[in-house]
């Protein structure tokens, strides 16, 4: 499968939004957003984080929590907008 970078910020929340209300597996919603190319990493997290909150990261980029906290570390998967 073709990637492509997502810099459309709106239709891409709506988007992961959708797949995270609709796949409760994390293991399978992070294998779904990489197979329609987009990028996972993890985010530090706080005690009143949630899924789909939108920060901002070091350079800048926007990451949309997609998890919860994975097992008892403070860090959460996230997408990677450009």
């Amino acid at each position: 499968m073709e990637t492509y970078p997502h810099t459309d910020f709106p239709d891409d929340y709506k988007n992961i939004h959708y797949l995270v209300k609709h796949v409760k597996d994390v293991d399978l919603r992070i294998s779904l957003l990489k197979e329609l190319g987009y990028r996972i990493g993890l985010n530090v997290t706080s005690k009143g984080d949630k899924e789909m909150d939108i920060t901002t990261g070091k350079r800048g980029e926007k990451r949309i929590q997609v998890s919860s906290q994975v097992l008892t570390l403070p860090v959460a998967y996230c997408v990677i907008l450009e």
